[in-house]
């Protein structure tokens, strides 16, 4: 007799597309909301090179809730390879330190830059642009390592379709940037950002 149909009813296995987006929908809801909190950390930043890794705006924690929500269902829904989801887990922090350090370097150096000269309102325009740059910029790194890191567990990601659609979701939500500094609400790109790339990596993994 055998038994391979018990193995198969073992492998995890997402639900129906539809179903399995509003789920990751909602995990990016509840780890945008955690991401919005204050740091519990002190700001912490590394010397040469200089990298940032927690600060009030910018809290390391906002990475830490992301991966482990993703990771969570990379383990229910892709593998059930523990080493593979910590992994993702792993990168989806290191992209999110990468996107928050490279928007950083991109708004200063258009901040700093000669860009509209000297007229009246060219620094308040320049730092328009800078925002907006930088949120396209960070988003689309962060929505580009997290794809990366779902697709070290879940084979679906790694088709150019699924991951050319987080990285796109990613950039362009990335333009919340602006208006969550000018209205110093970070929950304004924390909480869309992360639903929206949660539920492009669900619609990625997910069964028609």
């Amino acid at each position: 007799m055998k038994w391979d149909f018990l193995k198969v009813d073992t492998l995890p296995r997402s639900p129906p597309r539809a179903r399995a987006v509003v789920i990751m929908a909602g995990v990016g809801f509840v780890t945008g909301l955690i991401s919005s909190l204050p740091s519990p950390l002190p700001d912490l930043r590394l010397d040469n090179p200089e990298v940032l890794i927690n600060a009030e705006g910018i809290p390391l924690h906002a990475g830490i809730a992301f991966g482990a929500g993703v990771a969570i269902m990379l383990r229910l829904w892709a593998s059930r390879d523990l080493g593979k989801c910590l992994l993702a887990m792993a990168l989806i922090i290191l992209g999110w330190l990468a996107a928050v350090n490279t928007a950083n370097d991109v708004m200063n150096a258009v901040v700093s830059s000669e860009l509209f000269g000297t007229v009246e309102g060219a620094k308040a325009s320049r730092e328009t642009l800078g925002w907006i740059l930088a949120g396209l910029v960070g988003g689309a790194i962060g929505a580009g390592l997290s794809a990366f890191a779902a697709g070290v567990a879940a084979q679906e990601i790694r088709y150019p379709e699924a991951w050319s659609a987080i990285v796109a979701v990613g950039t362009l939500y990335g333009l919340l940037l602006y208006p969550a500094a000018d209205l110093d609400q970070i929950a304004i790109l924390f909480v869309p950002w992360q639903i929206a790339v949660a539920a492009s990596i669900a619609y990625g993994i997910a069964r028609r």
